[in-house]
């Protein structure tokens, strides 16, 4: 049995995450063709470091991530850091040899996520950024309607993330809310899922944006603690801090032979978690939500008029990803399913030999429209993608 030896650098709650799902991953789909081992993991202190070695499972910790670049045993590097760290981390790794999996977005700048995708496909390593969404067995079937035409061409597409864990005024200042550690906003943090279901689904570039950027929260509190984001994460109340990116984003754009609209939002009060699509054709359309974790929504214009309609379809273990963690149709996955979907999807390409999906090319596009959503705020006016 052939072993793919992990790197983790980060051990907050993603590090957690895919620190489980790599487990799940084990679990729930065998050895075949690799079965990854938990070997490093860092943080800022060797006390984070090892807190995280101990409570998820790995050999050894270590306080600085480029012991895990030089460590020749380890095959891929995994960085759930804050955003600013990616580019670095990642470039290191992938000039090391090592395959890389990066939490999205890809990078603080397109510059950046040009650099680390143009890196890594010189240097030949799989790459893969954590959409983990679209890993959702469930958007298979919504492709696959698209590709055989079952709603005929897309012309439109609403594309929507609304929440509120970033809506309590007294939650300490974190990273997501400085812009120079962010790299972006709204758009970047939440919106970029929305971005990554439109590419994943139609077989469209994004071409024109017009963005508007609401900050709705001037400032939180001081942080009292070290680490990300927690809903009992509160500050000093004796001290605020600026925030410097934005809250809420609302998003016009345009690709060949039809239009969209994005909405994503940290704030949204009372909505917990709403994300989804209308992807609509000129014979039909397809729905999606999240309240509907494990089905989609599809009518299609055929018929006598009265039969018109949507039709549900529950996901189930017709593919081989469901089937893996579940039987029958109805039980229904969840967010660290998918993880663990995407953690299997990086270890079967890397022992595969082959390119992982969403890599660090599909994180770029996402990254180009994200910063031309910032450049249209900025100018208040419609933008070329990559202009």
């Amino acid at each position: 049995m052939r072993t793919l030896r992990i790197g983790m650098v980060g051990a907050g709650w993603m590090g957690k995450v895919h620190s489980m799902s790599y487990r799940t991953a084990r679990s729930a789909f065998g050895p075949e063709p690799a079965a990854p081992v938990l070997a490093s993991i860092a943080d800022v202190s060797l006390e984070l470091a090892q807190k995280g070695a101990g409570e998820f499972g790995y050999e050894r910790a270590v306080s600085d991530w480029r012991e895990i670049i030089d460590d020749k045993s380890i095959e891929i590097v995994d960085i759930c850091t804050p955003n600013d760290m990616h580019f670095d981390v990642a470039m290191a790794a992938i000039a090391a040899g090592k395959h890389v999996y990066c939490e999205k977005p890809l990078a603080n700048s397109v510059d950046h996520a040009r650099q680390m995708a143009r890196a890594a496909e010189r240097a030949g390593v799989t790459t893969l950024v954590g959409f983990n969404y679209i890993q959702n067995p469930v958007h298979a079937l919504a492709r696959q309607a698209l590709r055989r035409g079952d709603i005929g061409e897309v012309i439109y597409a609403r594309l929507f993330f609304n929440s509120d864990f970033m809506a309590d005024r007294n939650l300490q200042h974190t990273w997501r809310n400085d812009a120079a550690r962010a790299g972006s906003g709204v758009i970047g943090d939440i919106g970029a899922h929305c971005l990554s279901y439109f590419f994943y689904l139609v077989e469209q570039e994004i071409e024109e944006v017009f963005c508007n950027l609401e900050t709705v929260i001037a400032d939180h509190p001081a942080p009292l603690v070290s680490g990300g984001f927690r809903l009992d994460s509160v500050g000093d109340a004796s001290r605020r801090v600026k925030n410097t990116t934005d809250d809420i984003a609302t998003v016009i754009f345009k690709f060949a032979g039809g239009s969209g609209h994005i909405e994503a939002s940290r704030v949204s009060a009372g909505i917990k978690f709403e994300i989804g699509y209308d992807i609509v054709g000129t014979q039909g359309s397809l729905r999606y939500s999240y309240d509907r974790i494990n089905d989609i929504c599809i009518s299609r214009h055929s018929g006598p008029p009265e039969s018109w309609g949507m039709t549900r379809i529950e996901m189930g273990p017709s593919d081989p990803r469901y089937a893996a963690f579940l039987p029958v149709s109805g039980l229904g996955l969840g967010y660290n399913d998918y993880k663990a979907i995407e953690a299997r999807e990086m270890i079967a390409a890397v022992g595969e030999g082959r390119k992982a999906m969403p890599d660090f090319g599909f994180g770029l596009r996402v990254q180009e429209v994200v910063e031309a959503c910032e450049r249209s705020h900025a100018k208040r006016a419609w933008v070329r993608v990559g202009s």
